[in-house]
């Protein structure tokens, strides 16, 4: 996949679209990461929704998390 590449030579650039010019290569990296680990072929490898939610809320949205995760935290 195209995407490993870009990511394994750290090419973010090349991932993110051009008129994107405010984009956060930190949270992309992020986000692209966790793209990856959701399709890894190992299905035992892949998180969960609740796991994919709380990476994107501690990497990428922080400071303001969802109240989906709070209310659902007890179901980990």
């Amino acid at each position: 996949m195209q995407m490993n590449t870009f990511l394994k030579e750290n090419r973010l650039e090349d991932v993110v679209d051009k008129r994107c010019i405010d984009a956060d290569l930190e949270s992309v990296e992020v986000i692209l990461e966790l793209a990856a680990s959701c399709t890894d072929a190992n299905a035992d490898e892949r998180p969960s929704m609740n796991q994919v939610l709380q990476i994107l809320e501690q990497e990428v949205m922080s400071p303001c998390p969802s109240d989906f995760y709070e209310s659902h935290s007890d179901h980990c």
